[in-house]
């Protein structure tokens, strides 16, 4: 059983400078000087952390940061492309035209590293919740804001074709004490969300307060989520029956504001399809090694919006390992190497549950499942009214389902290229792995912080030193997995719990 505390240490160090310029005039040595102010300076990918390559290791440095930083900005491209193209719900959308698009993009990198029976598999889609369009602007106090960060939550009901006009009612955090006196009936209910640390898990959600507005007669909700600054966000909401919104950290002040100064109402529109007919692909490649064995590495490729760290950052991981084996002879492997982009994440792992239904046989030689998921993100700091962002990444949560041999060797290469994690190991595997992640010894880390699901989850908070870290640390873990032998992987950790979650 695996259940002793491992404590993963990660030492850095980091200088801020603050500048004071003197005023250069015609006095010269005489002028004064500024009064001291921070000095603004961007923190690109060149300016982050990185963790020296440790004698030995060498080999690992083949793996680049920002080659593979490269295919983030590929993948996101394709999902800019498409709200570009003038969808409202946009980004890598299971069964849409750019969902298609990235598993091509997939489908030509395993092809130039000469991977073999290269192939998508396909799945049929369940009937999928489309908004196509919505607005919600406020009125009050003879102003009208468009609310540019309105976004239907997940699976949100449509508002009635001609859309609603309803008085705004503050109900704070949502909870039985904020309702109390107030009539909600027919009225929009504004709620207050606290984000713990992101759209993962908010107040909203774990304080029961939307299903609560709904139970009281509200005629719909508005979410706005806690974080500094104005995210859109892909948010889910316990609404089953009136519409409900998400709203950026701004936009909702600017709302509050007038409710405060006289009151204020909410015109709201929502426009939702369900369609069907829909499909999917997992996108397959494989180095065959020299065993009848396997080694499974997946990142599903679905996303909300540019989708930079959810999961251009594990695709791109996932891509680079591939790269990388696929220069060492097959002789050199022991076992076959599959790589895999899985379908269908938002739409209830399809691609790994075919795996789980199919474990029997699938899996019944598989050494190691490794999920490359949310690898790499700016680490950030809430600062009063901001987020700061530094110059190091998030720690990541990690699970280990297997021997205490199989968790020394991947606790152990995190430590050797600094890849930080959480103190204590996950109760189970979230993430797209969530499904399998009890039918084969199993690996994965993944992060999902505040830009998780939101509009900000762009490359600029993928940082190349991240990637870089977390791919050597794979691969390090693959090359420790081909030493040892199946049976020695095999086990399970002291507490799981059912598989899922995000």
């Amino acid at each position: 059983m695996y259940s002793r505390i491992i404590t993963v240490t990660v030492l850095a160090a980091a200088v801020a400078t603050i500048g004071v310029q003197a005023q250069r005039g015609a006095a010269g040595r005489g002028a004064t000087r500024s009064p001291i102010t921070p000095h603004a300076y961007p923190l690109d990918d060149e300016h982050f952390l990185r963790w020296p390559l440790p004698a030995g290791e060498q080999a690992y440095g083949r793996i680049d940061g920002a080659r593979v930083k490269q295919s983030v900005n590929e993948i996101t491209a394709i999902s800019r492309k498409s709200r570009d193209d003038g969808n409202q719900y946009w980004g890598r959308i299971s069964g849409t035209k750019y969902d298609d698009m990235t598993e091509a993009w997939v489908e030509s990198k395993f092809k130039e590293f000469g991977l073999q029976n290269v192939r998508r598999q396909y799945f049929d889609l369940p009937p999928q919740w489309f908004p196509t369009k919505w607005q919600v602007t406020a009125t009050g106090g003879g102003k009208t804001l468009t609310l540019a960060t309105a976004r239907p939550t997940i699976r949100s009901a449509a508002t009635p074709a001609a859309g609603l006009d309803v008085d705004a009612v503050w109900a704070g955090l949502g909870t039985e004490a904020d309702f109390a006196g107030r009539n909600v009936t027919g009225k929009a209910v504004v709620i207050h969300s606290m984000p713990a640390p992101s759209v993962i898990n908010h107040s909203a959600n774990y304080l029961g307060a939307v299903k609560r507005a709904e139970d009281k007669g509200a005629a719909a909700v508005i979410i706005i989520l806690g974080i500094p600054g104005n995210l859109a966000t892909a948010m889910g909401s316990a609404a089953e029956k009136i519409p409900a919104f998400s709203l950026g950290n701004d936009d909702g002040i600017a709302v509050r504001d007038l409710i405060e100064h006289g009151g204020a109402k909410l015109r709201m529109s929502l426009a939702v399809e369900t369609r069907s007919g829909l499909r999917d692909a997992s996108v397959w490649g494989e180095l065959p090694g020299s065993t009848d064995e396997d080694i499974v590495v997946m990142a599903h490729h679905d996303a909300y919006f540019e989708g930079a760290l959810d999961n251009a950052s594990g695709m791109a991981t996932m891509v680079g390992l591939a790269e990388y084996f696929s220069k060492i002879p097959k002789e050199q492997r022991r076992r076959t190497l599959k790589f895999v982009t899985t379908s269908g994440h938002h739409n209830g792992s399809l691609g790994v549950k075919w795996m789980h239904d199919n474990k029997d046989t699938f899996l019944a030689k598989t050494a190691l499942l490794l999920n490359c998921e949310h690898v790499s993100v700016t680490q950030t700091y809430y600062w009063g009214p901001n987020l700061r962002k530094s110059d190091t990444m998030d720690a990541r949560r990690w699970w280990v389902y297997g021997s205490d041999k199989l968790a020394d060797l991947a606790l152990t290469a995190y430590r050797t290229f600094g890849v930080a994690v959480y103190h204590e190991m996950e109760p189970n595997a979230s993430g797209d792995m969530g499904q399998a992640s009890l039918d084969a010894p199993s690996v994965q880390m993944i992060e999902s912080p505040a830009f998780y699901h939101t509009d900000q989850d762009t490359p600029a908070v993928v940082p190349a030193a991240g990637l870089e870290a977390v791919g050597r640390a794979y691969a390090k873990l693959i090359d420790q997995v081909n030493k040892i032998d199946r049976a020695q992987l095999i086990g399970k950790p002291a507490a799981t719990s059912s598989a899922g979650g995000r």
